[in-house]
């Protein structure tokens, strides 16, 4: 079995560590560098075959924001995953533009961050629920308009109203079984509508197209 190339990125070895004792657990994973900053994890990924790297966001030389926007400007880059002490918008939304296809906290269980480093290697972004609240709420509160400018925004775009449940249960957190579950539809239908929803707001994956319908003003703020 091809086992996935994993670059570790923290400052703090005890973390460092901690990771990649977690990550071989999992046969079909291999930590491949473990690099101390943003800089050393960028270089690496240029000389060298890396499939996820694992990124913490605040490092000395060069910080995890700046390092994900280097190492994704090249052609055929790895995935980025953010993993950080810290779930305050003011780190989620600079690095997901950037680039990163998911955002973890260091607290999470395990089986969740290595769950989350296959997917991202998928090509399926990853957010975790306790975060997607916080990443919406950033984003609107940067971007605000009112009713009918987003009812323009829609119709121009051609969004339909179903691409508009399916944007607001991702805003939610709901992976693509449970969107199929809850609105009585295959998961290979919910593949297709995602598809059209990237064509439509320009982007490449599920964390893009929520900061995006959240600029616009599409998805809701969740209640809870």
């Amino acid at each position: 079995m091809e086992q996935i190339k994993v670059l570790i990125a923290d400052d703090e070895p005890l973390i460092r560590h901690a990771l990649g004792t977690i990550l071989s657990t999992d046969s079909g994973l291999v930590t491949v560098f473990f690099a101390e900053n943003g800089q050393q994890a960028a270089d690496y990924c240029v000389a060298n075959e890396v499939d996820v790297v694992l990124m913490d966001l605040q490092m000395p030389i060069m910080d995890g924001v700046s390092a994900t926007r280097a190492i994704k400007s090249r052609i055929d880059s790895p995935a980025v995953l953010a993993i950080t002490a810290f779930s305050s918008d003011e780190y989620l939304v600079p690095v997901l533009t950037a680039g990163a296809s998911g955002y973890l906290v260091k607290d999470s269980e395990p089986g969740e961050i290595i769950n989350a480093v296959h997917a991202v290697h998928h090509g399926t972004a990853v957010i975790s629920r306790s975060v997607s609240a916080d990443l919406i709420s950033a984003v609107r509160k940067a971007h605000t308009d009112n009713s009918q400018q987003v009812e323009d925004l829609i119709d121009d775009l051609g969004i339909t109203s179903r691409e508009i449940q399916i944007l607001k249960l991702l805003a939610q957190g709901f992976n693509n079984v449970e969107i199929s579950k809850t609105l009585g539809i295959t998961e290979t239908t919910v593949k297709t509508h995602m598809a059209k929803i990237f064509v439509k707001l320009s982007v490449r994956d599920r964390v893009q197209a929520l900061i995006a319908a959240a600029r616009l003003g599409i998805v809701e703020i969740p209640k809870d």
